[in-house]
């Protein structure tokens, strides 16, 4: 709560209230009434819902007195945040009397359901954990079905455990009933091995060996993609997004009409030809599609020809704390060093400096480099000026967040609960975990980005996921 004040007394809210209904928001009343065991109509005192269409986006007032508790927001995510604050408030029918005024610190808060690589997740968990999401005020899901969604026009895809369609549509009404906006993923060239390992999609390959990337030259690759897409959002409608995934597309120029062009051009080029016949495919349909930053990370100069309705979603699991010892360098011309990178004087000088969780990543994931001359002459001519003041001791915590926006790109940030290979006393990695989401929210309040959806790959028990939503839940609000 960013403002409250308590008076001491007590609010008994028994069978003498009910609920005006001022809202304008369908079933609202409703659901108030239920949730304190109330008549959705008029009582002798009331908990009185207003609309106030000055107040921000998702901001609500609560008033809670002996006589009568107001409640104003703007639009239904306020008045069920609202609700939710009074539900943590209660004793039984008991309130503390008092005001609150409360607000989010970022615009998107929300988290992923990737149902193909969380085989264990069923639509009965995704929906508990939506509504539990919706609760901790999160507004925003990631859904990734992978060849889990029940697909009809390619059915040699989907899985035996792939949900059913009134699965789906179950989980996208309920997340629309709980104010959480409904987000689909659909792989547009890369991590398709689902789809790529079955013969009759062998022409639209890029190689043999891991069967998983889609050839960005081939036209039937941009026309597989689209008929996956339009199936899926026919079970999200009125989807304002779509993620295209794009990620991690490591068989660039492997075929040889690929290598050819890219000789020509740029692996870039090859990359970013694709990705904006995919953009403007969506954006004729008035979707705005996001992907995955990574791969424009390490081709910086085609950035500036991504199509501009595109957002980023800036991914890192390794940061842990701000400023930070490590940089995740994607931009690698002429270096063969690994991708997470410290300055070596963090294993003599300055080891004493460094936290437990970081430590652990660095030795697990990092590798110790020269950083003012190991990082390269080009590498430092793009991404120089956001490493700052710090460099090379500290980096600037993400500080591709600012290169994105200054490149005029919307940027959402990209932790994890649930990615990369380490543990903690054999349990998911906690400890980096929530401080790489933590740290992630911090820089994403600060640079004014678009919001943080946390990402889980692991096929853990559903159970698992929740710490990554109360975390997300807490540094986002």
């Amino acid at each position: 709560m960013k403002e409250s004040s308590f008076t001491g007394e007590s609010v008994l809210v028994d069978t003498d209230w009910g609920v005006t209904d001022r809202s304008g928001v369908d079933a609202l009343a409703r659901r108030y009434a239920d949730s304190f065991g109330l008549a959705a109509a008029p009582g002798r005192r009331n908990i009185t819902l207003t609309c106030n269409r000055d107040l921000p986006d998702e901001e609500y007032r609560l008033e809670i007195r002996p006589n009568g508790i107001e409640v104003a927001a703007c639009g239904q995510r306020g008045f069920l945040h609202a609700l939710s604050t009074l539900t943590q408030l209660r004793d039984g029918p008991v309130l503390p009397a008092g005001a609150v005024r409360d607000y989010p610190r970022l615009p998107m808060r929300g988290f992923q359901l990737m149902f193909e690589s969380v085989r264990q997740l069923t639509a009965d968990e995704a929906a508990k954990l939506i509504t539990s999401a919706a609760k901790l005020k999160l507004n925003t899901v990631l859904m990734e079905f992978g060849p889990r969604f029940p697909f009809e026009r390619h059915p040699a895809v989907r899985s035996p455990s792939a949900l059913t369609a009134q699965e789906v549509r179950g989980l996208v009404d309920r997340a629309a009933a709980l104010g959480v906006e409904a987000i689909p993923l659909q792989q547009s060239l890369g991590h398709l091995n689902y789809l790529l390992r079955h013969d009759e999609y062998a022409d639209i390959r890029e190689e043999n060996e891991h069967r998983d990337q889609m050839c960005p030259l081939n036209p039937r690759s941009f026309q597989v993609f689209t008929q996956l897409a339009e199936e899926i959002l026919a079970f999200f409608p009125g989807a304002r997004f779509m993620h295209i995934g794009a990620d991690e597309t490591r068989r660039l120029g492997v075929c040889p009409r690929c290598r050819e062009e890219a000789a020509r051009t740029s692996l870039g080029d090859l990359y970013v030809g694709h990705t904006n016949k995919v953009c403007e495919w969506l954006n004729e349909r008035g979707i705005t599609p996001i992907l995955w930053d990574d791969i424009l990370c390490a081709h910086p100069h085609v950035l500036d020809r991504l199509h501009e309705s595109a957002w980023l979603m800036y991914w890192d699991y390794w940061t842990t704390e701000s400023p930070s010892p490590l940089v995740v360098a994607r931009y690698n011309p002429g270096r063969r060093r690994g991708v997470v990178v410290y300055d070596a004087r963090w294993e003599t000088e300055w080891e004493r400096e460094l936290s437990d969780v970081t430590a652990e990543t660095l030795k697990v994931f990092a590798q110790p480099i020269a950083m003012e001359t190991d990082l390269g002459e080009e590498f430092l001519r793009v991404y120089g000026d956001y490493l700052g003041d710090g460099f090379p001791k500290y980096i600037r915590a993400f500080p591709y967040l600012e290169y994105y926006q200054d490149q005029m790109r919307r940027v959402i940030g990209g932790p994890t609960m649930s990615g990369n290979h380490s543990d903690w006393l054999s349990l998911p990695d906690f400890p980096r975990y929530g401080r790489n989401i933590m740290a992630f929210a911090e820089r994403c309040i600060e640079a004014r980005a678009e919001g943080l959806v946390t990402t889980a790959w692991y096929d853990y028990p559903p159970e698992i996921l929740y710490f990554g939503l109360v975390a997300t839940a807490h540094f986002t609000w």
